[in-house]
């Protein structure tokens, strides 16, 4: 999949769920001060680029991000602009050479606000699968405090799917500390595959999308292939 064209996945106008590793997956976020440098950097940009954060969660050696854009060119520059100002500004801060981010980030497409709304609480309970914390308040760099409590935190935009949980903020806050603690009474240790595919949704639209994804990945084998008999002849 990584060598397909990002707009084979995601469109203009779409949510998103964004990771990616940090080189050799190299703990290279795990002070608080790297975690609060790409924070800032996010916070920076997002506005040029017509991006709205809904959730993430800041990880030792890589971030989660769930959000929408306008824009899928916008999209892609955001990205590029927020990991290379971050790669170059923490290597001149440790005096390290090299890469940061291992690869080209990851960024399924989420289909509904329901399943962003799963998509927010597996982002929210990524550090207690990690064995970082053993609550997800406990955790500074994320954004479940916004969510369950009501703190302010600038890099948010409230999802759709949280607004509809309650008429009121303590009602919405209420509901999302329920559904959060739900999952840890019940199943908190099932890792879905939110990060692995490249679409998240209903079961008929993904296999949907699945299908189209892989006919774009056929055609590019063979255009490769056709490029290949032309100059080689073969």
């Amino acid at each position: 999949m990584a060598s397909l064209p990002r707009s084979a996945i995601l469109e203009d106008n779409s949510c998103f769920h964004v990771t990616w590793q940090c080189h050799n997956q190299d703990r290279l976020l795990k002070e608080s001060w790297a975690k609060q440098l790409y924070y800032n950097l996010l916070l920076h940009y997002k506005d040029r680029y017509q991006i709205q954060i809904y959730s993430y969660c800041l990880m030792d050696n890589h971030p989660h991000l769930s959000g929408h854009l306008n824009s899928l060119r916008d999209f892609s520059d955001f990205f590029r602009v927020v990991n290379a100002r971050f790669a170059r500004l923490y290597n001149k801060h440790v005096k390290r050479r090299g890469q940061v981010v291992m690869d080209r980030f990851k960024s399924p497409m989420i289909q509904t606000d329901k399943h962003l709304l799963e998509v927010m609480r597996y982002i929210d309970l990524n550090p207690k699968r990690a064995g970082k914390v053993f609550h997800p308040d406990d955790n500074q760099f994320s954004s479940y405090r916004y969510y369950a409590h009501g703190e302010n935190d600038p890099l948010i935009t409230p999802a759709p799917s949280y607004l509809t949980l309650g008429n009121t903020p303590e009602q919405r806050q209420s509901e999302y500390r329920a559904l959060v603690e739900h999952l840890l009474q019940n199943d908190w240790k099932n890792k879905q595959p939110y990060s692995s595919q490249p679409f998240i949704g209903n079961p008929d639209w993904v296999l949907h999308k699945s299908k189209q994804l892989d006919q774009i990945y056929q055609q590019k084998i063979a255009n490769w292939k056709q490029r290949y008999r032309e100059r080689f002849g073969t």
